[in-house]
């Protein structure tokens, strides 16, 4: 997720001094804005040799150092800038918000890999580490294939340990969070919020996939894509890394078949300037569906080729927006574009997928609010009451008892996630693992990003020595909440037996730390 505008964008103010020219700036300015930072740097310091107290440069000196990432020197150049005079709110205004990074990003530690440089809370989130180079090397190494693109530099990306420190930094809210807004780029950076942040976790390594897109996006056609074009384009490759699923989730497909069915497809106009923007949770997540499966359009008639050719359109127009790229590379107008795009969609014969639901993002409030969300998403009070019954008769040891009312709990909610993961596990225990994995089948096609459905499905795949089928699945589940024991413990175990000891060792030693907090 990211936001068009930046935040505190230049104003070219009156020059105070002859130090730097008009052209200059503006030079420095459309760098910054295309997150040139390096190149912005290079041409602001030799202005900055020759009129080191320049309110102007000054100010514009701490907009690039803070681009870099050197927040301390942004700092001290903001506040020479101060005392050098000029306007002093928007100036104050910039300093309280490097303050806020410094603060927010003071127990960060960092990390490299061959082309990302990371920032992490060590004792929160060290761990992740190894599994988030693999993916943005990953995701660094396809994108280079698909789209020719490589950096310059090694890629910024800051792992927040909690909401309070992403808040500070991203400017992102709680509502926002809470909608699916975990993740921006920004600032020639990657911001993504810690799944340990959140109840179930996320696709914290998808997300981080998706916002190095955003940062392809932005480098490819000079910051001039329009919010449809970044969303769509990020949320179509979001899971390339791991040769993963495509957008087309259930959840997704169902919104895409509900909207054409009642003819309430968002206009692209209304994205903007950021989906975060739009009126409800459901809007927000309909316009990712629309947004992807209309580079899914492009894709179809011009190939992954086609949209780089659009990207680099737009790096060469001073207008942002995707018309002019799309009457260039596909020979349409934009109406005509969103016309034959709506018959595609319609052309794929989209269905709604019964029980899928929208995707919710719970900021952890307590050790308990797993057990407490589950419980409140079983819609009927008699399931729930049987589902409750069905947890004190397991606690005793009523195995039988207990998988009775889990049962007639299913009855009551057929589609009830949390009902079809109990009732899997229990059945686990009971030795009945291929009846647990159709009921977990189930559960994913309605819930595909829920962790325990894979934690259940790799105890089963274990069970039925399938260890190659139980790797995967406890992966999956690392990928959504790497923060459940139980699944380090079981991969663990494949990985033994699998002979792969040092892997193993690695997923135990997570596994003690994880119990020992």
């Amino acid at each position: 997720m990211r936001k068009v505008a930046l935040i505190f964008l230049i104003i070219i103010l009156p020059l105070m001094s002859h130090a730097i020219t008009d052209d200059n700036i503006q030079s420095i300015t459309s760098m910054l804005s295309a997150w040139d930072a390096e190149g912005a740097w290079r041409e602001i310091k030799e202005n900055l040799i020759k009129d080191e107290k320049d309110s102007q440069l000054l100010h514009l000196a701490s907009k690039v150092a803070f681009f870099r990432g050197q927040y301390n020197e942004a700092l001290r150049l903001i506040k020479a800038s101060i005392e050098s005079g000029g306007d002093e709110n928007k100036k104050r205004d910039f300093l309280l918000f490097i303050e806020q990074t410094i603060n927010a990003t003071s127990n960060l530690k960092r990390f490299e890999s061959p082309h990302f440089i990371f920032y992490i809370n060590e004792k929160q989130d060290g761990f992740l580490i190894d599994y988030i180079t693999e993916a943005m090397e990953k995701t660094y190494n396809s994108m280079a294939e698909r789209y020719g693109f490589r950096p310059d530099e090694k890629v910024r990306i800051e792992i927040f340990p909690d909401t309070k420190s992403f808040y500070f930094a991203s400017s992102l809210s709680g509502r926002d969070i809470e909608i699916g807004a975990v993740g921006q780029a920004e600032f020639n950076k990657l911001m993504l919020l810690s799944p340990a942040a959140l109840v179930h976790g996320y696709r914290w390594l998808d997300a981080m996939s998706h916002e190095y897109m955003h940062y392809l996006i932005v480098k490819m056609t000079a910051n001039n894509a329009p919010i449809w074009f970044h969303e769509g384009l990020a949320k179509y490759e979001e899971t390339r890394w791991r040769n993963g699923p495509s957008y087309l989730s259930s959840i997704n497909e169902s919104l895409l078949s509900s909207a054409l069915r009642e003819r309430r497809l968002l206009r692209f106009e209304r994205m903007e300037p950021s989906l975060v923007r739009l009126d409800t949770p459901e809007e927000v997540q309909l316009a990712y569906a629309q947004a992807a499966s209309a580079i899914e359009f492009i894709i179809s008639k011009t190939g992954h080729k086609g949209l780089q050719d659009m990207m680099n359109v737009m790096a060469s127009k001073k207008k942002r927006g995707a018309e002019e790229a799309i009457s260039e590379i596909l020979g349409l107008t934009f109406d005509k574009f969103e016309a034959n795009w709506e018959e595609f969609l319609k052309s794929k014969g989209l269905k709604e997928i019964k029980g899928s639901n929208l995707k919710r993002y719970k900021i952890k409030e307590g050790r308990v609010d797993e057990e407490r969300m589950d419980m409140e998403e079983i819609r009927s009070l008699v399931s729930r009451n049987r589902t409750h019954l069905g947890d004190i008769l397991k606690e005793r040891g009523r195995l039988k008892a207990s998988l009775l009312e889990y049962q007639r709990a299913l009855r009551e909610t057929p589609d009830s996630v949390p009902v079809l993961n109990k009732i899997s596990s229990l059945l686990i225990d009971l030795g009945r693992e291929g009846e647990a994995l159709e009921f977990l089948e189930k559960a994913r096609v309605i819930s595909p990003d829920h962790p325990t459905i894979y934690l259940n499905m790799g105890n089963a795949y274990l069970r039925l020595r399938d260890f190659k089928k139980a790797k995967e699945a406890f992966r999956e589940s690392i990928e959504i909440n790497p923060f459940n024991p139980e699944v380090h413990k079981g991969l663990a175990r494949v990985y033994e037996i699998m002979g792969e000891g040092s892997l193993a060792s690695k997923e135990m030693e997570i596994f003690n730390g994880l119990i020992s907090r």
